[in-house]
């Protein structure tokens, strides 16, 4: 599910990773479905290859440079990203850490803001029918060698589930 920040901003990440798109919020989020500027869109794919090419931990060996630009870059990018989405989503890349960008304007790329809050509220419409399903989303760990339950709350003991049915 999308995340959001403590304000209520909607969370994208920035990295690269093995599912064709460095952009993940709530999941790998594809750049068709993002409708980011093709400037923008080329630059991120441009970005995530040049790692596959170059800083991928399953090749022998890379330059310190290399992984300097890949950072400065990634900076650059998340920054872009964090304009065209504007001042109602958090970026996070993680590269060298987490590093975090926010707007505070307006986004210069409102359909791709659009995308990104739609998906965030898809998600969370998702997980609201996910709960009613499963009774209102009470969660438990199963000890099938016991078979006692343990239910997550204040208590902090597997006693707490013996106050439950």
């Amino acid at each position: 599910m999308t995340e959001r920040s403590q304000d209520g901003r909607v969370i994208v990440r920035v990295f690269p990773d093995y599912a064709g798109t460095v952009l993940w919020s709530g999941g790998a989020v594809d750049y068709e479905e993002a409708h980011l500027s093709q400037e923008l869109e080329g630059d991120l794919q441009a970005w995530e290859s040049f790692h596959r090419s170059r800083l991928d931990p399953d090749r022998p060996t890379h330059t310190t440079q290399d992984a300097y630009d890949f950072a400065v870059t990634g900076r650059a990018l998340a920054g872009q990203l964090s304009e065209e989405l504007g001042r109602g989503v958090e970026v996070h890349l993680i590269v060298e850490g987490r590093q975090v960008f926010r707007s505070t304007e307006a986004p210069l790329n409102p359909r791709a803001a659009k995308a990104f809050h739609a998906r965030a509220e898809r998600q969370a419409a998702e997980a609201r029918a996910l709960i009613e399903k499963v009774d209102g989303g009470r969660w438990y760990a199963y000890n099938p060698v016991s078979g006692s339950r343990f239910y997550p709350g204040p208590a902090r003991s597997d006693d707490n589930a013996r106050a439950h049915p």
